[in-house]
């Protein structure tokens, strides 16, 4: 009995079918079937309060999760969590495999009051993003950290239900629901509440392209952390997690992981539709050359 041959015709139509990719929609809520699985989810309960929820967050800040995609010649980050609207700073370290710095050194901008800050070993940052909220209004600062560049690129208003959405002025592309409702206790305990950590679904979302930020192939790590005003006073808020019983570090906002490896979540890259196509059609076509006569 012959089975019926599989021709490249028909490999390429169920390819197409096996191997669709789920588009993404950018609206601050993160879509777990375009980012998976989040890169690192926090560790213990934040220092900065709790919001109540609603609106754009007027009381708390913390960092529940990281996702990540990097795909279409992008990069898309989820921190799920929320900022307090009080001028509150979120700083976002990239290292997307490019020279970059140990140590953080950088002008132009708030950020620098962060100078001197280490990073765990291996990570070499590139890129890095510092948004502050104050009053419904996002404003961004943008580094290119391998040219020791950088400062501030513009504003983005946000509704008076706390979502916002558009350009930040430079790379980015921001998207941010604010609304989160925080159940996370306080003070450094183990992350604990309902709608904490991976539970939490709501929060920022950015998408930076790949040329910008200094991308040279492979997986891109990434360190978040939340700061006071004018990056002055760090929280416990970092992702990846610091360990149960750290409250917030101060420090006037610099921090020294130099002697801390792993110290931040890494985000591997997603095969590209056609890579995936192709890769099916050559496990299929095999199928088809091995039909029984």
């Amino acid at each position: 009995m012959k089975m019926k041959t599989l021709t490249y015709a028909s490999l390429a139509t169920l390819a197409g079918g096996l191997f669709s990719v789920q588009a993404q929609n950018l609206n601050g809520t993160v879509n777990t079937a375009f980012y998976g699985s989040p890169a690192a989810v926090q560790t213990v309960n934040t220092g900065f309060g709790n919001a109540p929820g609603g609106t754009d967050s007027t009381v708390g800040s913390e960092l529940d999760a990281v996702y990540g995609n990097i795909s279409s010649g992008n990069l898309y980050l989820f921190l799920a969590g929320n900022i307090e609207n009080n001028g509150n700073h979120l700083n976002v370290f990239i290292a997307g495999g490019a020279s970059g710095q140990s140590t953080l050194s950088t002008s132009g901008g708030t950020m620098a009051n962060m100078n001197g800050s280490s990073f765990s070993p291996g990570f070499s940052g590139t890129f890095a993003l510092d948004i502050n909220d104050y009053a419904g209004t996002l404003y961004t600062e943008e580094y290119n950290l391998s040219a020791s560049t950088g400062g501030y690129v513009g504003a983005l208003a946000e509704s008076a239900t706390g979502i916002a959405a558009g350009s930040d002025g430079g790379l980015a592309h921001l998207y941010l629901n604010n609304t989160h409702g925080s159940t996370m206790g306080t003070g450094g305990a183990a992350l604990s509440g309902a709608t904490s950590g991976s539970a939490t679904t709501t929060g920022l979302e950015i998408v930076l392209p790949l040329s910008g930020i200094g991308y040279t192939g492979g997986s891109i790590q990434v360190l978040a952390d939340i700061n006071g005003g004018g990056d002055g006073y760090l929280s416990n808020q970092f992702l990846s997690g610091l360990p149960v019983g750290y409250g917030n570090l101060g420090n006037g906002g610099v921090f020294n992981f130099g002697s801390t490896p792993g110290q931040f979540a890494t985000i591997a890259p997603v095969p590209e539709p056609t890579t995936l196509a192709l890769s099916g059609l050559s496990a299929l076509a095999l199928l088809g050359l091995r039909r029984r006569k």
